[in-house]
């Protein structure tokens, strides 16, 4: 094994693992004596100095973390060309792979655990880390879980040349809406990929699939939140609130979060995405998945089939009136707010706050995959909201004659009545 680089007060034993950027290899350092992980980051960006700071800056900022769960970073700079981050060594490996052995419901709970705790330390002095997935969460022997791999994270209100290459950065089966749509982000971002992990070690799977980047960052938008199998079902308030489309709905801190996986019951009662189950469960004193309209994913069917002839059966009687409540609650809501438009609206002005809000989301995720060149879906987003919700908006009037001038020429005659 030949290293790239020399790097003072270590020496270079053999490589550990590579990815696209890096290569990480076992050191030893010499003062102090101790064994080390050595990231190097390859020089893909050439004599770009401002791009090598910018890594330097994040290793330093993560350097500056002091927590159990959070990887401990000894040294960092640039060497020839190549940015180096010395860091404890893990010898426990990855969740990635503990997740394709499986890991138990009470593993699972304690990893969530360790990592909130993790992020509440990093968000409160600023730091975010942007790539929360099972490869970045790694143990000790001792079966600790520890937050790895601050290469893209930011400090919160900043922004480097780093975070800016590709707009859009981090792991597409764990990026949060706000992300996909490329809006300001926060420490809740964190806890919804923390969130999406949660899912996947407890079901096996993704939270959602597609075909390619643009239809996983679809779901992750749009698609409701995926019903857990039977036997997880207490869990799914806890699911909801951590993975709620709108980042107001969600845990406010990871310390927030912390707290409700000590006490389950400090889980807010007002969730909106849970009050029909706890309405149920109260009823008839059990707990079933809170979002009814949700339905198993297709990875889940399975399992749920698996578990129904265990699973507790209520008597059909309440849960029909329970259900009849619902459903004219439903009805009454959508006659209030004028529910989902099913026709064009000439104009904006008689919106609901809902359907405002549907717009914004809209445009705020075209302009997303305008920027990643999927200018299809792009286009598809300003026609909707041109035809179902107000032809007259000006900002998908300007993006859909961009994008496609004679649908916009249509549209915009219907509407002008030329």
């Amino acid at each position: 094994m030949q290293a790239p680089i020399e790097i003072p007060n270590f020496e270079m034993s053999k490589e550990l693992g590579k990815g696209g950027m890096a290569t990480v290899y076992l050191a030893n350092q010499l003062q102090p004596k101790r064994k080390v992980a050595i990231k190097v980051v390859a020089p893909t960006h050439g004599q770009d100095n401002e791009f090598m700071e910018s890594l330097k800056l994040e290793g330093d900022m993560a350097a500056q973390c002091n927590h159990n769960n959070i990887v401990t970073i000894y040294a960092c700079g640039v060497i020839d060309e190549h940015y180096y981050l010395a860091m404890e060594l893990l010898s426990g490996g990855d969740l990635a792979e503990r997740i394709k052995h499986g890991v138990s419901t009470e593993q699972a709970l304690e990893i969530i655990r360790e990592m909130a705790e993790a992020l509440d330390h990093a968000h409160k002095i600023k730091l975010l880390h942007r790539d929360i997935k099972p490869e970045n969460i790694m143990f000790h022997e001792n079966g600790k879980a520890v937050l790895v791999d601050f290469g893209i994270a930011k400090e919160q209100d900043t922004e480097s040349n780093f975070t800016k290459a590709g707009a859009v950065v981090g792991t597409p089966h764990y990026m949060s809406p706000e992300r996909a749509t490329g809006k300001t982000i926060d420490g809740r971002s964190d806890l919804y990929a923390l969130g999406v992990v949660f899912y996947e070690m407890l079901t096996g799977e993704k939270l959602y699939s597609g075909a390619d980047t643009f239809a996983i960052s679809y779901a992750h938008i749009y698609e409701p939140i995926p019903a857990l199998p039977t036997r997880f079902a207490k869990y799914q308030s806890l699911l909801n609130k951590m993975v709620a489309k709108d980042a107001d709905d969600r845990f406010q801190t990871a310390g927030d979060l912390v707290k409700a996986l000590q006490a389950p019951s400090a889980l807010p009662a007002n969730d909106p995405s849970t009050n029909a189950t706890m309405a149920v469960s109260a009823i008839e004193g059990a707990s079933l998945p809170p979002r009814p309209q949700a339905q198993p994913s297709p990875q889940s069917a399975h399992t749920d089939a698996a578990d129904s002839p265990g699973s507790t059966k209520l008597p059909w009687i309440p849960i029909v009136a329970v259900m009849t409540t619902v459903a004219i609650g439903v009805v009454l809501a959508m006659n209030f707010l004028g529910g989902k438009p099913t026709s064009r609206v000439s104009s904006g002005n008689n919106l609901t706050i809902e359907q405002r809000q549907e717009v914004q989301d809209l445009l705020a995720a075209a302009t997303s995959f305008q920027r990643i060149g999927n200018h299809e879906q792009a286009t598809d987003n300003l026609v909707k909201v041109l035809r179902d919700y107000d032809c007259t908006q000006e900002e998908a009037r300007r993006g859909l004659k961009a994008l496609s001038p004679d649908q916009a020429a249509e549209i915009i005659g219907e509407c002008d009545g030329s």
